[in-house]
């Protein structure tokens, strides 16, 4: 974790857990892990793998460290690649095939990497249609949230599916839910996704999407839904009261008083015809409109060129300049690419220096602590020596013992201490070793043989005048090696990339060459003379 915050990382460690359908052994699962290091560009020695038994199941975890010695942890189409990895290592072990989303990509890979079987094994995994592929009924996230409720979503799915293959319709399954405490309603992301319906439990607990748990096409669903609203709906009844005319009572006299008008013996009025006002039209648009209808009358005499031909060419031709693009597209994906550390933030040199500072504090102070009892046990050893009766009892001789020892401790402080200066500055890649209890003389000699190699090191931890230089010069070789990696990366590709652009330029020019239409010959007549007038005689023959 603290090499991830030294690099400024988001994240210090990986998780990859993975629980195989049939029982693998320890070992399996250890080789398994380390192909998975391979895939990654991760070192199998820094892994940590735990093996362990949860319902009867053997699965694993493994944990990667994100920064690698002098690298990130490669993350790109992570989920993809452990796809790949999963199948074959079932096709490795004779496992049976377990069909994924990304089966189309892990095919294609591993054509590229030359197992053609193995591509062959996962094509016929491949569902006939795209909307048929294999999809999580619920997330990882949605599982633990369950499980901390008291339930368990494998189980509950299944009993939706049971469910839903022994229901004939959208209200039988609605029964059947209510048998089992569980409803199904609406989502409430009706924008989004409208007609999607999530099934809960009574206490609004969510278990997930209908169309997900029972692999029922979305389109299928809102025919169902369709046909439940036409079940469902009432026939409106017939209301005898709104047809009912009123009426009122008549006298018997009814036509005397009110006679029945007769047909008159004049000629109808014929009514005139309405008159349409068109607005008033402006001078410039009946001018503009004049001319129009006049260039509409005129016949043309002139031939009317294609203002852009049409190209037509074979489906060759097509794949071919497919095949031009893409092998250009790949090219200009090699001139893109840049050293891995010139996207890192930029170090900020007074953060750097005050984070270091501050994780040195407890390890000066530990030091300083040794270094006052080790200094106090030898100023009495050399009192003890001056006085001859101490010397004759024999006590000065036990002193010494006794500061030797505390200088062999406080050499074991010493190495313990400057071990952890080098791992915060980024020197040293493991933390530093314990510190050792019991010494024996091999130790004490490498411990003398440690303080002669790190005296610089020493004097910068003891006095912290000169502890501020000793940092600023580290910080300018971690700056200087960072840029030399990156000059060192782009050396190294350089042969690459010059190679790339020469292609572009090549393959530019040949699609330009080939995709050129051929020019039109077009001939035109501007002058079309006019057939010759009739000739016309009048009088006598």
């Amino acid at each position: 974790m603290q090499e991830a915050e030294r690099e400024n990382l988001t994240y210090g460690l990986r998780h990859i857990a993975f629980n195989p359908d049939e029982p693998m052994t320890d070992t399996q699962l250890a080789a398994f892990a380390r192909r998975i290091c391979h895939e990654f560009h991760a070192d199998p020695e820094h892994m940590t793998l735990v093996i362990h038994q949860k319902d009867g199941s053997t699965h694993g975890h493994l944990l990667l460290p994100e920064w690698q010695q002098d690298h990130i942890l490669d993350n790109r189409f992570s989920w993809i690649r452990l796809e790949k990895l999963a199948r074959l290592e079932e096709i490795r072990l004779g496992h049976a095939l377990v069909a994924g989303r990304h089966d189309s990509a892990i095919a294609k890979a591993l054509r590229k990497e030359g197992k053609h079987r193995e591509a062959d094994l996962i094509d016929a995994l491949m569902p006939e249609y795209p909307a048929d592929k294999p999809r999580a009924a619920y997330t990882s996230q949605s599982h633990r949230m369950a499980e901390r409720q008291g339930l368990e979503l494998p189980k509950l799915k299944k009993l939706i599916v049971s469910l839903w293959s022994q229901s004939d319709g959208l209200k039988a399954f609605r029964e059947a839910l209510k048998e089992h405490n569980l409803t199904m309603r609406e989502g409430d992301r009706k924008e989004a996704r409208p007609g999607a319906h999530i099934i809960e439990t009574s206490d609004g607990t969510l278990i997930g999407s209908f169309t997900r748990l029972t692999k029922v096409r979305m389109a299928e669903f809102r025919k169902l839904l369709a046909e439940e609203q036409q079940q469902t709906a009432k026939t409106p009844e017939t209301d005898i009261k709104g047809t009912r005319v009123p009426f009122r009572r008549t006298t018997d006299n009814f036509y005397d008083e009110l006679p029945i008008p007769k047909a008159s013996d004049a000629h109808p009025v014929t009514p005139k015809r309405p008159v349409i006002k068109r607005p008033k039209m402006k001078e410039w648009q009946r001018q503009l409109w004049l001319q129009r209808m006049a260039d509409v009358d005129t016949p043309s005499t002139n031939l009317l060129l294609p203002e852009s031909s049409v190209h037509i060419i074979s489906i060759d031709e097509l794949r071919f300049y497919q095949k031009i693009k893409k092998d250009i597209a790949d090219q200009q994906a090699i001139l893109d690419q840049r050293p891995p550390e010139a996207s890192w933030k930029p170090l900020d040199k007074e953060k750097t220096l005050a984070k270091w500072r501050r994780q040195l504090v407890p390890y000066q102070k530990q030091l300083r602590s040794n270094y006052d009892r080790y200094a106090v046990a030898k100023q009495e050893w050399r009192d003890a020596e001056k006085s001859r009766w101490q010397r004759m009892t024999g006590k000065a001789q036990k002193l010494e013992k006794i500061a030797d020892t505390l200088f062999y401790e406080f050499l074991e402080v010493l190495r313990f201490v400057v071990e952890a200066l080098l791992h915060i500055v980024g020197l040293r890649q493991e933390p530093p070793n314990p510190i050792r209890a019991m010494l024996n003389e091999n130790d004490q000699t490498e411990l003398e043989r440690f303080k002669e190699t790190h005296d610089d090191e020493f004097s910068a931890m003891a006095d912290s005048q000169k502890l501020e230089p000793w940092l600023i010069t580290r910080f300018e070789n971690l700056l200087l090696a960072r840029q030399q990696r990156i000059k060192q990366w782009d050396e190294d590709h350089k042969a690459k990339k010059d190679h790339a652009r020469q292609e572009i330029k090549r393959l530019s020019a040949l699609l330009i060459i080939t995709s050129a239409p051929p020019q039109p010959q077009v001939t035109s007549n501007r002058h079309i003379p006019s057939p010759p007038a009739p000739s016309l005689s009048f009088g006598s023959p």
